[in-house]
């Protein structure tokens, strides 16, 4: 496969039906969101196998290449205009237990927090922020359509990341900021 195909020279690029789309288009827009969310999990993915921490009752970064994977299917759905749907209630469901466990461990959130702590935690809720603006962008490349596994496994995924970000600080021993509200 070549690199590159000077098939996009014009400001156009091909859907997998084939279909020439502009790079304007809400949809090339959730495309790259979703991309953009896939290339910050592999970098937070590499800043966790550069941290120090004890190992957990899941395994993160398998988590997180899962989600890759994930992601990489949403976006063929979205390129498909969801004539294929790749996401199923399992993906769904894997999130929401891996929830779980982590809030278990963690404990409740009794306050605002700062997004702060370890480093890998920290990028965690860049991407997490990354997550949830793909989320709106979501939101209008749906509109008048009906609501799919996609879409909620986005919603959930903010989730996720904002969970595994307490969490990463909780295995490295660094507890949340509670935000101090001022007047």
């Amino acid at each position: 496969m070549k690199i590159y195909t000077k098939t996009g020279d014009k400001g156009t690029t091909s859907d997998v039906l084939g279909q020439r789309v502009s790079k304007g288009d809400i949809k090339i827009e959730l495309q790259g969101s979703i991309d953009e969310i896939n290339a910050g999990v592999g970098y937070l993915r590499s800043l966790l196998k550069n941290t120090t921490y004890n190992r957990s009752a899941i395994d993160l970064d398998d988590g997180l290449r899962d989600i890759q994977y994930a992601l990489f299917r949403i976006g063929g759905d979205v390129s498909s205009n969801f004539s294929q749907h790749h996401i199923k209630n399992a993906d769904i469901e894997y999130l929401e237990n891996s929830i779980d466990i982590m809030e278990k461990s963690v404990g409740p959130l009794e306050s605002f927090i700062y997004y702060s702590g370890s480093e890998a935690a920290t990028y965690c809720h860049v991407v997490r922020s990354v997550a949830r603006r793909t989320e709106r962008v979501f939101v209008r490349f749906m509109e008048n359509k009906e609501y799919n596994l996609d879409y909620q496994y986005i919603n959930r995924l903010s989730d996720y990341l904002f969970s595994m970000a307490r969490y990463i600080n909780f295995l490295s021993k660094v507890p949340d900021e509670a935000m101090k509200l001022k007047d």
